[in-house]
């Protein structure tokens, strides 16, 4: 590190601007990036740069403080440290290059008699041009006349990441929504993204596309079709001091295609807290919008407040 000593063990990642180190004697070690002026290893890791390359390779000793080389097929690149945005190890199997989250919540009002409970999850299988994830969450509350509101979608996408931080997305997703009379819809959904941001600290990415739609909406036995523009921002912010702090949030917009005025809309933020190693606590908003829901329900607008305790894998 930048103050002269020396730290060994295996480098795990580098994320968010935190290098993360497993050691015999110190059990795991986090040392900000900012922070270190030399990596060695003899094993092989996938680097990727604020400009979206990635570099796949063995890291070679430099003799310039604050740059990396990194040796692959019979060639190899120097580069900064403060151009690198993320290290993934190079894992051999499935299992150990899957990522994600699972968090869980309950809440009642005695006052209102209002009972709510929410699970959410997340998983990530990443190589080195694409990643897969399979995420869901689900938001059940029951009232004192026994009725239940539902709140559920999942959604299973794949990532294509191409030069100059550009990436296609294809997503399958499912979602139920009783507040606005929704029974099902099943999307499908292309689109091409990019990068405006991508630093140790922040990500700022774009997408537009487009949806096909599936949906079946509270007492009407036929399903509806419909045809969407895509267009969406996702940024998250990274804090590494203690407490560790993720802040993420997105804004998705789907003007319809097929139906003349309809314009749906999703926005949610998130505050994610390290409570202990991989424990955290989670602070959520969601809103969704329908402009036109097809069922005649009244609400057009469905928004919450989500809190849970989660674990990270």
């Amino acid at each position: 590190v930048v103050n002269g000593n020396q730290i060994t063990g295996e480098i795990k990642k580098l994320e968010h601007g935190l290098l993360t180190l497993k050691t015999d004697y110190m059990g795991e070690v986090k040392i900000e990036w900012a922070d270190v002026a030399r990596v060695e290893s003899d094993y092989a890791f996938q680097f990727e740069k604020t400009d979206g390359t990635r570099v796949t390779g063995r890291i070679g000793e430099s003799t310039e403080p604050g740059k990396i080389v990194v040796g692959y097929l019979k060639n190899s690149v120097t580069f900064e440290f403060r151009n690198v945005v993320r290290i993934s190890q190079i894992e051999s199997t499935f299992v150990d290059r899957l990522k994600g989250s699972l968090s869980m919540g309950y809440s009642f009002t005695k006052a209102s008699d209002v009972a709510q409970g929410n699970i959410a999850f997340s998983s990530t299988h990443r190589t080195e041009i694409r990643s897969f994830t399979l995420q869901g969450s689900g938001i059940s509350s029951s009232t004192a006349d026994g009725v239940p509101s539902r709140r559920a979608d999942a959604s299973f996408d794949m990532t294509r990441f191409r030069r100059d931080r550009w990436y296609n997305t294809y997503q399958l997703g499912l979602e139920r929504n009783d507040e606005l009379g929704l029974d099902l819809r099943t999307s499908l959904e292309a689109s091409l993204g990019r990068y405006l941001i991508q630093t140790n600290t922040s990500e700022l990415g774009t997408l537009a596309g487009l949806v096909a739609t599936n949906e079946l909406w509270q007492g009407d036995s036929k399903s509806q079709q419909n045809m969407e523009f895509l267009l969406g921002v996702d940024y998250s912010r990274y804090v590494y001091n203690d407490p560790k702090l993720d802040l993420t949030a997105s804004l998705y917009a789907y003007p319809s295609i097929t139906e003349s005025g309809r314009f749906r809309a999703q926005f949610d933020v998130a505050l994610k807290w390290e409570i202990y190693k991989d424990l955290f606590w989670n602070l959520s908003y969601y809103n969704t919008y329908d402009s036109d829901p097809t069922s005649g329900s009244e609400s057009t607008d469905d928004y919450g407040v989500v809190t849970s305790v989660g674990w990270s894998f």
